[in-house]
């Protein structure tokens, strides 16, 4: 990613985290990128949880804004307004989630900017695309959506998944509207105007489950981290120093899970011949394999399985997973005391000369 972007300026005006993790994407890549933010600051500032007591930002606000050059404007203003003009007249990205009824007292029309500056690539976030001024945060989008309603378990209450996901699936969906605009001006189409809706963001995830619902009117039911399709699929086998998740999707693999454990008469038991008897006998299946597994160590049972070619991994916590160095190396950026994840998951190579 360094340099990939050298030499695009990008104005954020965007707040809380699908915006700004998209500015931050553009930031990694080497634009330089001007935060703006009003006069009170990105409300983000102020969310710290009660494990944070340190002087200073959230780890909020800090994961969603690396690398760029933070202003503190008040655009409602003349002075604020002409200073952005200013800026605008070099800017290739402008990104920004304000409301509808602030866009003109702002200087943000679409139509004007884009009359204005006709190279620019302007993206805005809003909530629903159909009620452009209503608040739409993370976890009411989860809950519109059906996430909420398919996260959990069956005797338990809908539940929020942990991570803003709403956001971070909208803040690529920026990130996908900015780059075919950059695209297509490169062809020489000029500037152009997206908008992305945390709602839209949410329901095209949906995907397999979504499809499922429209062609087959299933409704997904909450099973925790089970596979609806396939066993032992999401399932945890326990180990004296930790659990390990399941991810067998094939007859050969389940032949291959039973060798690891010492279970050969099983894979060929006709209760679990193939998948689909699989999954109508899960709960007892699971408790044998539970019971071979529970005095073995998790490194040696993972070590087995992935020689066998059986899908599995450790149920890490995050601190867990964020200390492996192979992690450190290529996810984690900053100094100590400041460190923090990166936006993107790829790495370019060139392959040709």
């Amino acid at each position: 990613m360094q340099g990939m972007f050298q030499g695009l300026k990008v104005l954020d005006l965007s707040t809380v985290l699908a915006g700004p993790l998209a500015g931050t994407f553009l930031a990694e890549g080497g634009a330089r990128v001007l935060k703006i933010e009003p006069p009170t600051g990105d409300v983000t500032h102020t969310w710290k949880s009660s494990s944070e007591n340190h002087v200073g930002t959230s780890a909020y606000y800090e994961s969603a804004n690396e690398g760029k050059e933070v202003f503190r404007v008040d655009l409602k203003t003349p002075q604020g307004q002409s200073w952005l003009k200013h800026e605008l007249e070099d800017t290739d990205v402008l990104i920004q989630n304000m409301k509808w009824r602030d866009l003109q007292s702002m200087g943000l029309m679409p139509d004007a900017l884009a009359r204005d500056f006709p190279k620019l690539v302007h993206a805005r976030l809003v909530g629903y695309e159909w009620d452009t001024d209503r608040l739409a945060y993370d976890v009411v989008v989860q809950a519109e959506t059906g996430f909420m309603a398919m996260n959990g378990h069956a005797e338990t209450p809908p539940c929020r998944l942990p991570v803003a996901l709403m956001d971070i699936l909208a803040s690529h969906q920026l990130r996908c509207a900015v780059l075919t605009g950059l695209w297509k001006r490169a062809e020489g189409s000029g500037g152009c105007y997206a908008e992305v809706s945390l709602l839209g963001s949410g329901l095209t995830a949906l995907a397999n489950q979504g499809t499922a619902v429209l062609m087959n009117q299933a409704r997904p039911q909450r099973m925790g981290s089970q596979h609806p399709h396939i066993a032992p699929y999401g399932d945890l086998l326990p180990t004296l120093d930790g659990d390990v998740v399941l991810a067998v999707g094939s007859d050969v693999q389940f032949l291959h899970l039973c060798e690891v454990l010492g279970l050969d008469e099983l894979a060929h038991d006709a209760k679990y011949k193939d998948n689909t008897r699989r999954l109508e006998h899960r709960a007892q299946l699971m408790a044998v394999l539970s019971e071979a597994s529970k005095s073995l160590s998790r490194p040696d049972l993972l070590k087995a399985l992935h020689k066998a070619k059986v899908p599995a991994g450790a149920v890490f916590n995050v601190d867990e997973a964020l200390n492996q160095p192979h992690v450190q190396e290529a996810y984690v950026v900053g100094k100590p005391g400041r460190r923090k994840l990166k936006t993107s998951a790829f790495q370019l190579h060139h392959l040709l000369p």
